[in-house]
């Protein structure tokens, strides 16, 4: 090979080396190979890469402001007595918990509310308290307060539910007289640390939130 055309040889290999490099790989091809491998590293990022959530989506679940926790993942409703039934949300962008709203109705009027057992989890993991209907319900059916209930923590912390969680609860009914006709539950968070602050306090489930007043 004669000294000019090993001089070309050499600027093409730096060339095609600078290019890989921009392209995310450094390594230089073999000699005589003038194109990356169909399989090859040098795949420009397109700057969406391990993106789970485009950001529209996350924007419009974040002003929605509550989670539905209605997916029944074990047992059924009607929830006859001495059974359970275990409630899932569906799959959205990471989020922090704040206070709960949960309605059921109890067959014939029944306010047997403290045979009713909550009890929440992020997947398998139980979070740190139970609760029981009679706090949510007095004893007449009507509504205690605003009826909102903090989710408990999470090994002392405020519980944050990643984009792979699942925030769960089960629902048992522990007696042994009138079923649970049905159920509607959902969470919210917006400004859900300082809601679920407040209620921690034993506040009111909205103090310290927006266009919402301390009790």
């Amino acid at each position: 090979m004669d000294t000019d055309t090993q001089e070309k040889m050499e600027f093409l290999g730096r060339e095609i080396a600078q290019n890989l490099a921009r392209m995310g790989n450094p390594a230089v091809l073999p000699a005589g190979q003038t194109e990356p491998p169909a399989c090859g590293l040098g795949v420009p990022t397109s700057g969406c890469d391990n993106l789970l959530y485009a950001p529209i989506t996350v924007a419009r679940f974040r002003r929605g402001g509550r989670t539905n926790i209605d997916q029944a993942v074990e047992g059924k409703i009607p929830l006859a007595p001495g059974s359970s039934v275990m409630l899932s949300q569906a799959a959205y962008p990471p989020w922090a918990t704040g206070c709960y709203m949960l309605r059921y109705r109890l067959a014939n009027n029944g306010n047997n509310h403290d045979e009713i057992k909550i009890e929440w989890f992020v997947d398998s993991e139980p979070l740190d308290a139970i609760q029981y209907g009679s706090e949510i319900y007095n004893t007449d059916n009507t509504v205690i307060g605003h009826g909102k209930l903090p989710i408990p923590l999470a090994l002392g912390e405020h519980c944050c539910i990643g984009g792979n969680n699942r925030l769960r609860v089960r629902i048992s009914h522990t007696g042994n007289a009138n079923q649970i006709e049905n159920i509607r539950l959902h969470v919210e968070h917006a400004n859900a640390v300082k809601c679920c602050s407040a209620c921690a306090s034993g506040h009111d489930c909205q103090s310290g939130c927006k266009n919402s007043a301390a009790k």
